[in-house]
């Protein structure tokens, strides 16, 4: 994937909040967007970040699905961060979702270093974010991350695969799915399928790096295409899908910002 001319292709066709109709998407470009982050969370935004880029320990890294173009097995955790978009806009975006629609069950596949988990829970520290990294390493990073900065204990992280979490009992319904991981488009898809049944008709998937290669890209088209979703966003890097059955089927490409 050519992803300098993807984004040309994108910036061309990105929205700003004029000639949008939809309800929905007005008050996200309006009120969402354009919400200020508190003072508070960037602070914390700034000690986390400081922190983790600063950190040359070095981890051996498992890979679940498409690995990194970038980076080998061996990995320090500044290197893992930089390639991170969770820190950058798209943090301060999931910021201000969790924020705006407060929602209180969340699903993330795919914790990392927990830089999205932890922006999550800013956002909303009342949610109960339920968080699955397949990496052992990693995932004693995160934990460590996650221990040191999240403000309750509503955070609750598992250390398996997304296939060995599917295989469990899963009780809860959930409001929110973030999915960060894998990046391969199959198992993207798989994935939305099988939770289908865990989330209702106003559930916000956010599907992380759906331009990280073509097999991801084409699994976003698919979705998106879909007409069991009626509402979904391109933000470039993120995807937004919702179910809303009593909605007429609507893409959006959006910017970010406001």
């Amino acid at each position: 994937m050519n992803i300098g001319f993807e984004f040309i292709k994108y910036s061309l066709n990105a929205k700003g909040r004029q000639g949008i109709h939809s309800p929905f998407v007005y008050n996200l470009m309006d009120k969402v967007l354009s919400r200020p982050i508190s003072s508070e969370i960037k602070h914390r935004q700034k000690a986390l970040f400081a922190e983790l880029r600063s950190d040359n320990t070095s981890i051996d890294f498992e890979e679940f699905g498409a690995g990194s173009k970038k980076l080998g097995k061996q990995r320090t955790v500044k290197q893992i961060f930089t390639t991170n978009s969770t820190h950058k806009k798209y943090g301060d975006l999931l910021i201000r979702i969790m924020h705006s629609y407060q929602p209180m069950s969340v699903l993330e596949l795919g914790t990392s270093l927990g830089t999205g988990t932890l922006q999550m829970h800013w956002g909303n520290p009342l949610a109960k974010i339920t968080s699955i990294e397949g990496c052992k390493e990693t995932f004693a990073v995160a934990k460590k991350n996650i221990l040191n900065h999240s403000l309750n204990d509503q955070i609750h992280t598992k250390n398996c695969t997304f296939q060995d979490y599917f295989n469990e009992p899963i009780t809860e319904l959930f409001d929110l799915v973030f999915i960060d991981g894998h990046h391969d488009g199959n198992s993207l898809i798989e994935y939305v399928k099988k939770l289908e049944k865990h989330t209702h008709n106003d559930t916000i998937f956010i599907l992380d790096d759906i331009r990280w290669n073509n097999d991801m890209f084409s699994a976003w088209n698919k979705l998106s295409s879909d007409h069991q979703y009626h509402l979904t966003i391109d933000f470039f890097k993120m995807g937004l899908l919702i179910r809303q059955p009593n909605k007429q089927k609507e893409h959006f490409t959006l910017r970010k910002s406001v």
